[in-house]
């Protein structure tokens, strides 16, 4: 009897072991973020807190000035980032239009924000060799749009400058200039 309590006693505290270790691990992942580029402002308000931060579901870390690393001195990268598993949108369709393209993007989760839109639409018009627009709106409901004037194209531009890239999940739009390999 004693002999099968102990296994189950060794059992229950590998088990608890891997729990009270492995989870926070699994929790922690999303935070990583070694590179100063990939974090992204989570708290763009002002005087972000930790509570305000954790609130949002994003990921706090404060400067560290006694740290070696560089990436925690920088006093542009922020303490509240977003994590890399935050709900964002992804591409759920892209077809050629008469001006460029037109891709559709959908959001299955809600965030922190006001007002949640789950799905936009993103119209990529080749305007000039050197002018894309970039139009990206609710397909659901009108906006108020600022009136101005834009000049108006027949059709799309024969041959451009600019190289456009989708990439769909999570969804970006990467324009590299083709004469100087620059990333817009």
């Amino acid at each position: 009897m004693s002999m099968r309590f102990n296994e189950m006693a060794y059992s229950s505290f590998i088990t608890w072991l891997i729990i009270l270790f492995f989870v926070p691990y699994i929790n922690t992942q999303q935070c990583d973020q070694p590179s100063k580029a990939a974090r992204f402002n989570c708290y763009p308000e002002g005087n972000p807190t930790e509570k305000k931060c954790t609130d949002r579901q994003c990921c706090w870390l404060p400067s560290l000035k006694q740290s070696n690393l560089s990436v925690f001195n920088d006093p542009d990268v922020p303490p509240c980032y977003y994590p890399s598993d935050f709900p964002t949108y992804e591409v759920t369709s892209n077809e050629q239009t008469d001006f460029g393209q037109q891709i559709r993007l959908y959001k299955s989760r809600l965030t922190y924000l006001q007002h949640n839109i789950n799905n936009l639409t993103v119209d990529l018009r080749f305007e000039t060799q050197q002018r894309l627009r970039i139009r990206i709106y609710d397909p659901e409901f009108e906006r108020y749009e600022v009136p101005l004037q834009v000049p108006k194209v027949d059709k799309k531009a024969d041959t451009t400058d600019y190289e456009v890239q989708v990439v769909t999940k999570p969804f970006a739009i990467v324009v590299t200039r083709k004469s100087t390999n620059e990333i817009l």
